[in-house]
């Protein structure tokens, strides 16, 4: 837990004064906290969850290519990059860099929205303990007015391990919240 907060601070004092969000979500046992700033025309995230009924963890800080743009009369938040992600998982550590994205689509530019995102880090770019990792999730979400939104989501994050077991860090449902300044 004190990795998560230590993350997001370093994350904040990177980019005082920039626009930025900080996205909160919970289940009954787990807590992911994320904290993303523009750079540029890219967006740097640091951020970290915890799963208290195994004690996994990881912290992560990221790099897209991201902005939004309109399709068709509907609102598209999208972005390709990569994470580095440190993770403790049944008594195991890794470091990988995973390469992937996420995207946000508000149909008819409204305040209703789905997303999801997905990052992967084979076995070249993972190392210590871990032969590949995988962070996926999905998500719905009401934009309650601009740059805050209520969601609930499901992901799936899993390290595959050199000792041929391959454990989620974390896997169900959540609710949060995220909040742009």
């Amino acid at each position: 837990m004190r990795s998560i907060v230590l993350a997001l601070l370093a994350g904040a004092s990177v980019s005082a004064g920039a626009e930025g969000s900080v996205d909160i979500n919970l289940s009954n046992r787990t807590i992911e906290a994320q904290y993303a700033t523009g750079a540029g025309s890219a967006e740097f995230s640091v951020g970290g969850l915890y799963n208290e009924d195994q004690k996994d963890w990881e912290v992560n800080v990221g790099l897209l290519a991201a902005g939004d743009t309109q399709v068709s009369g509907s609102r598209l938040d999208a972005g390709l990059g990569g994470r580095v992600y440190a993770v403790h998982v049944s008594d195991k550590d890794l470091v990988a860099l995973a390469l992937g994205g996420r995207v946000r689509w508000f149909p008819g530019n409204g305040s209703f929205g789905i997303g999801g995102y997905t990052f992967y880090a084979p076995a070249v770019v993972t190392v210590m303990d871990g032969d590949h990792f995988w962070d996926s999730g999905v998500r719905a979400e009401l934009e309650l007015q601009k740059n805050t939104a209520l969601y609930v989501g499901y992901r799936w994050m899993r390290a595959y391990l050199n000792n041929e077991t391959s454990p989620y860090v974390d896997k169900g449902g959540f609710v949060g919240i995220q909040i742009g300044f």
